[in-house]
């Protein structure tokens, strides 16, 4: 496909149109450093370097470069799918008049993505790149770059080791493949930088300088750069916004809770409105309707979140909506909302116009430890939203000390203490399970002594002796083979070695967790089809790895929960565990999950669940997702082992009421384009119940059910 290419193109011909691309005249010192490095020589490098510090550029320079000169596929790798698509709309807006074709894949891990064949620049999340690995797609061995984003992710325990085996594999499996790691500032770039053959190029340039500073009593002291004193007459939030928005600047508060985030913009709508005009008062009237009807019918959430947007505050966090988020972006964007009240949801990646962020809440509560501080990694990345080169000409990172003890504290801490050094989190069994049966399946491993030396390959074995993971390799290769997804055989020369049985090869094309399709399978074999029901099956779901954490159990859940449980007691096909026993409580955590998906197929609203379990529109979709693909993998799976066709039949019908939130009497009519679950229900209560009720009914009469003449017109064209 690279044939289409009949020209080179040199360093500097490159250099010259990215930066032209970029809006720039020359090149910063880190983009030179990478430059002199071997950027352009198929050097693998770690970028440690400031955010804002133009390692983006850098990555396009090697992009161009790996496509045009190279004619090799280059994947860019992300740890947000929000920062993924952010790169996708820039890198294609760029490069599409130099013949680059850019291609984003996300979600669906079933698929090899064969169409991906025809693009040179995959723009990708960790985990898709993994699942894609697990399907061996054929453009594979065509990848002559890999640019990793947020290395330091590597330090986080649930993304960190998929990133790390991935890596492991890439490196070893492909040749003349060139690695780019991008990072903000880390302690030990020089240990990440050996475990991939690379070099380092460091730097604490930034062309927007970004200060340091605590809030104090009244005044914020930047000790490298000024002091400001702030309104005495006013609460700190208060004070700080004024200050801020007298500057005719923006602002993100970071919060240790949602509650907190919400708290803090009600608090301020009463504030910001005095610093608005007229027509950003209209717009942002125009701009909280949207916010608050995403839904069909909207949750006191979504109004909550208007009524802030309305007065120029957005609050932040995962339980909003995508669609709500992507609009409270575009908006900071354009400087309609002035100030942002967030959990840590924001803390990476995304490019906002932002002049400070202040971490009002330094600590966070963790299970068995109580309060704790942040580790100063997450506050760079935190201070790091601010100063961006496009907006401003200086930026501000401000911590807030209550008291003078705590003043000493965040100076020890975060503005003379050091980073923590990024370091491996492959050791859990959760991830040994998941990494060790795709080693096998796509016979990268094949042998228990080859398994050792990939494990000896990846950075924990750079950094500390495997021979501490064989006994828990050995007793995961020990339950994977009772679980009848490995098995061990000879091979012509006598040798053992280790292969996936097709149950296991499937697994693991499927990007479950074993643990996950061990307990699907084994409750589903036993079952007689006369048992099962949404909220047993619900309860099951809800034992998985992927469904994990469980919502928090609060005192006026258990009546509900119980309930639910009573009435269903003999429906249940797994024993439920005795009331004075330890598992008791995640038992009931489980039914509250079950319960919530239970009400939810049977037509309650968002509003009800929020009311009654707490759970906000954002983390139930999130939660309804991963249903999703543990309802389709079971089914996957299901073709694989003996299931009676009545409950593979159930399994299917259940995913479809799932995604749509309807009981089964509404799944022909939500199929329609345009009809969710509040129109479908209209259009049954109106006595239109099929496809063929809708092809007989008048237009007037479907345009008075739906409120809307021109989805009646378009429902009426879908059933002719």
């Amino acid at each position: 496909m690279f044939n289409a290419y009949n020209y080179k193109m040199t360093d500097k011909e490159i250099v010259q149109i990215i930066l032209e691309k970029n809006g720039f005249s020359d090149l910063n010192p880190v983009q030179k450093e990478a430059i002199n490095t071997g950027l352009f020589q198929n050097k693998n490098l770690v970028i440690a370097a400031p955010t804002s510090s133009g390692k983006t550029l850098i990555a396009e320079l090697a992009l161009v470069n790996t496509v045009l000169n190279k004619r090799k596929k280059v994947v860019y790798l992300s740890p947000l799918v929000a920062l993924a698509r952010e790169k996708y709309q820039e890198f294609k807006n760029k490069y599409h008049n130099l013949g680059i074709k850019v291609a984003l894949s996300v979600g669906n891990y079933d698929s090899d993505d064969q169409w991906l064949a025809h693009y040179h620049a995959l723009i990708t999340s960790y985990e898709k790149m993994d699942s894609l690995l697990r399907h061996q797609p054929p453009w594979l061995n065509e990848i002559g770059l890999i640019i990793v984003d947020e290395i330091h992710t590597l330090n986080d325990v649930s993304r960190g080791p998929t990133l790390e085996i991935l890596l492991t594999i890439l490196k070893e499996n492909l040749h003349h493949l060139q690695i780019l790691a991008l990072s903000a500032t880390i302690k030990n770039a020089e240990d990440l930088a050996d475990w991939l053959k690379a070099q380092v190029v460091f730097s604490t340039y930034r062309p927007t300088p970004l200060y340091r500073g605590i809030a104090y009593q009244n005044e914020i002291d930047f000790p490298d750069f000024k002091k400001y004193s702030l309104n005495p007459n006013l609460p700190f939030e208060e004070a700080i916004v004024e200050d801020t928005l007298m500057m005719k600047k923006q602002m993100i508060f970071f919060l240790s809770s949602r509650r907190n985030t919400e708290s803090l913009a009600k608090r301020l709508t009463k504030f910001i409105p005095f610093f608005l005009t007229a027509e950003e008062k209209e717009k942002l009237k125009e701009l909280a309707l949207k916010i608050e009807t995403v839904l069909e019918q909207p949750t006191e959430q979504c109004q909550k979140l208007a009524e802030c947007v309305k007065k120029g505050v957005s609050f932040y966090h995962s339980g909003l909506l995508f669609q709500q988020k992507e609009m409270i972006e575009e908006a900071y964007r354009k400087k309609l909302i002035k100030v942002i009240t967030s959990t840590t949801a924001l803390a990476i990646g995304i490019n906002l116009p932002n002049f400070r962020a202040v971490i009002r809440d330094t600590k966070r509560y963790l299970a068995g430890l109580g309060s704790v501080y942040l580790p100063a990694i997450e506050v760079e990345q935190m201070f790091g939203r601010s100063g961006r080169p496009a907006y401003d000409q200086w930026g501000e990172g401000i911590l807030y000390a209550r008291y003078q003890q705590e003043l000493k504290e965040l100076t020890d801490l975060y503005l003379q203490g050091a980073m923590e050094e990024i370091s491996s989190k492959i050791e859990s069994e959760n991830s040994l399970r998941l990494h060790l049966l795709s080693l096998i399946a796509n016979r990268f491993c094949q042998t228990k002594e080859s398994i050792y030396q990939f494990l000896q390959k990846t950075f924990f074995g750079f950094k500390y002796d495997v021979s501490f993971l064989k006994e828990k390799t050995e007793e995961v290769l020990e339950k994977l083979k009772e679980w009848n997804f490995i098995y061990q055989k000879q091979n012509l020369d006598g040798e053992e070695i280790i292969a996936t049985t097709t149950l296991g090869k499937r697994v693991s094309q499927l990007y479950l967790d074993p643990l996950t399709a061990h307990i699907l399978i084994d409750n589903l074999l036993s079952l007689d089809k006369e048992k099962i029901l949404p909220f047993t099956f619900f309860c099951l779901l809800a034992q998985t790895q992927e469904l994990k954490p469980s919502p928090n159990l609060l005192v006026d859940d258990v009546e509900t929960i119980e309930k639910q449980i009573l009435k269903n007691k003999e429906k249940f096909f797994f024993d439920i565990p005795d009331e004075f026993e330890d598992e008791y409580e995640e038992f009931l955590k489980e039914a509250k999950l079950a319960t919530i998906f239970y009400f939810w197929i049977n037509e309650a609203q968002d509003e009800y669940l929020f009311q009654n379990f707490k759970i906000s529109p954002g983390d139930l979709r999130s939660r309804l997702e991963i249903s999703d693909w543990l309802l389709y993998s079971i089914v996957e799976l299901s073709k694989l082992i003996d299931i009676d066709k009545e409950i593979r039949k159930f399994l299917k019908q259940l995913r479809v009421r799932m995604k749509y939130g309807v009981k089964e009497e509404l799944l022909e009519l939500v199929k329609l384009k345009g009809i969710g679950r509040v129109r479908a229900r209209a259009l049954f209560n109106a006595g239109i119940k099929t496809m063929a009720d809708v092809k007989k009914a008048k237009n007037e009469t479907l345009a008075k059910i739906l409120k809307s003449q021109a989805i009646a017109e378009a429902l009426k064209r879908q059933a002719t």
